[in-house]
């Protein structure tokens, strides 16, 4: 499996998990995730560090104020939107 596809599918699955009231089992989940994303849109898609660390920083705010279905939005309606579609750094 492509793994940008993989990476959007997660975001995906996550924000749901987080609207359905899985926080507790997801809250594990999140940090590697967001490293996740780190990694590939600054990294290897050479977007602004500053647009992904914002919408992190947006991300653990959330998640702070146990705002879950904030979260969930910023997850699927803006780290989503995020080139997750460029080369892998092993390609």
């Amino acid at each position: 499996m492509d793994p940008e596809h993989h990476l959007h599918q997660s975001l995906i699955a996550m924000a749901d998990g987080f609207r359905a009231g899985q926080h507790v089992a997801l809250g594990t989940e999140l940090p590697d995730l967001l490293t996740q994303i780190v990694e590939q849109t600054v990294i290897v898609a050479k977007t602004s560090p500053l647009i992904v660390h914002g919408l992190i920083a947006q991300c653990l705010q959330s998640f702070e104020h146990g705002d879950w279905l904030g979260l969930a939005d910023i997850l699927q309606y803006e780290v989503s939107t995020l080139p997750l579609d460029k080369a892998s750094p092993t390609e």
